[in-house]
């Protein structure tokens, strides 16, 4: 079943500036310019008899002389400097912390502009940065935005965690984008199972939000025979999404419902899952889709695998009769209980007794191969079944891949599916799956528990390919 996306921030809330909250000081006047020096030529006759008056003219000459400029007389040329007092001491002081401040002010301002260039060279990195991603990923749509909340902006401090924590995310979806649409070697289309609650048009807005490039879907109930017939409307709605959000039919992958045994000893459950078979082979063409996806059955203990094998042949050719344009896929099995198609062999066994060649097909899960004893977590293991397959059922049968780790050991036919690098194949081995370009153009659908997003799980695959 689905899960709620996690979209990651947006990088360009990160490009806050962090300059001073409070605004630069204004702008103070500057000192005022020194009074001319006059020459000092002797003391004149009218300074001799100011000088030769009582203390109190001599102070009240002083206070005169400190609030006005001195005076150069036409005469004489003279002029008289005023002499110091506490009241020019106090405003050279003034003029002096002016100065400082202004210093202060000017050493603020250069400070300011080195942070504005500091800021503009980043954002320009970023937006340099933004538009190479936007070319290599030319093509590929950003079904990210349709469900992200608008949040407010982190404030600045919390910046640097929220950018570490988005970088990883974006290389791995900018990788994605060039395997995807690029010339290089590999292509892979990772995808999962999605939900068609509220209708099947859903299942594509569902695969949409996750930024999966590939799914699969149930077609109808799997919990009860008997279903309501598709109606063309709801078809009509699924084949417009499709177009609207690029998935073509190779691209998605129906699975049959587990009621199906086409393999079953017991007439009327073998009836049932014949009619079963055919009702969902016509869905498919109803909803323009090329392949539909099927576990192959069971002897139940009481026939032979061979007789098995014989009537899951029997039940396609019949259905195959019945429909056209749709290929029947086949899925491995874990060799769990009486189920048949846990050994490559036993595919080969059903595709031979199979009419009509162009119209059958294999999907390999790995959690079924690894419980089956095929053990990909290890070169060697992943090199034997490869080879194993390609010698048996051969490449050009292979349609799809169910890519899900394993909570049981190898061989231990327990179909136990686990959250990628969380079981017993491991991260190694699905980085082997995703860089094997015999696996190129198929969907790879994941189909695991609930432990992690299914929009991680893919970014984790793609982050195993390597660099082109």
């Amino acid at each position: 079943m689905p899960r709620k996306k996690v979209v990651p921030e947006d990088k360009n809330s990160q490009l806050e500036t962090t300059t001073s909250e409070n605004p630069p000081p204004r702008k103070t006047r500057g000192r005022s310019p020194k009074p001319p020096a006059a020459p000092d030529t002797g003391p004149s006759k009218s300074s001799k008899s100011s000088t030769g008056k009582g203390k109190k003219d001599k102070k009240d000459g002083e206070t005169s002389t400190a609030k006005r400029k001195p005076r150069v007389t036409a005469s004489t040329g003279d002029a008289s400097p005023p002499k110091k007092s506490k009241s020019m001491a106090k405003n050279k002081k003034t003029e002096s912390d002016t100065q400082a401040e202004t210093g202060e002010m000017l050493k603020e301002k250069k400070r300011e502009r080195k942070t504005k260039t500091k800021i503009k060279v980043e954002v320009k990195d970023d937006d340099e940065e933004a538009e190479t991603e936007k070319v290599k990923g030319k093509g590929r749509k950003n079904a990210s935005k349709t469900k992200q909340e608008v949040k407010e902006e982190p404030p600045a401090a919390a910046s640097s965690s929220a950018e570490a924590e988005t970088k990883p995310k974006r290389k791995a979806a900018n990788k994605a984008s060039v395997l995807l649409g690029g010339p290089g070697q590999f292509k892979k289309f990772v995808g999962a199972h999605v939900s068609i609650t509220g209708g099947i048009e859903n299942a594509v807005e569902n695969a949409v939000a996750i930024n999966a490039r590939a799914f699969g879907l149930f077609l109808r109930s799997q919990r009860q025979w008997a279903c309501k017939p598709m109606e063309e409307s709801a078809a009509r709605l699924f084949r417009e999404a499709c177009e609207k959000h690029g998935f073509s039919p190779s691209q998605i992958l129906p699975h049959g419902s587990y009621l199906l045994n086409c393999g079953a000893p017991n007439p009327e459950t073998l009836r049932k899952s014949r009619e079963a078979l055919v009702d969902e082979l016509k869905r498919c063409e109803q909803l323009g889709l090329t392949m539909y996806n099927f576990h192959p059955g069971s002897s139940c203990g009481e026939i032979t695998v061979e007789e098995c094998l014989t009537r899951i042949a029997d039940s396609i050719n019949l259905a195959h009769q019945q429909t056209s344009g749709v290929t029947t896929v086949i899925e491995n099995m874990s060799c769990q209980g009486n189920t048949v198609g846990g050994k490559f062999a036993e595919l080969r066994g059903i595709i031979d007794r199979v009419e009509d060649k162009s119209r059958v097909g294999v999907c390999i899960d790995t959690c079924h191969a690894f419980a089956a004893g095929y053990n990909l977590s290890t070169q060697a293991g992943f090199d034997q079944m490869m080879q194993e397959f390609e010698d048996t059922v051969g490449f050009s049968y292979l349609r799809a891949m169910h890519i899900n780790d394993s909570k049981g050991d190898v061989g231990c036919h327990l179909d136990r599916h686990e959250n990628i690098g969380k079981g017993k194949i491991g991260i190694e081995g699905f980085r082997r799956v995703m860089n094997d370009p015999r696996l190129n153009n198929i969907p790879m659908i994941l189909e695991t528990p609930m432990g992690l997003d299914d929009e991680d799980e893919i970014r984790i695959l793609y982050s195993l390919c390597e660099d082109l």
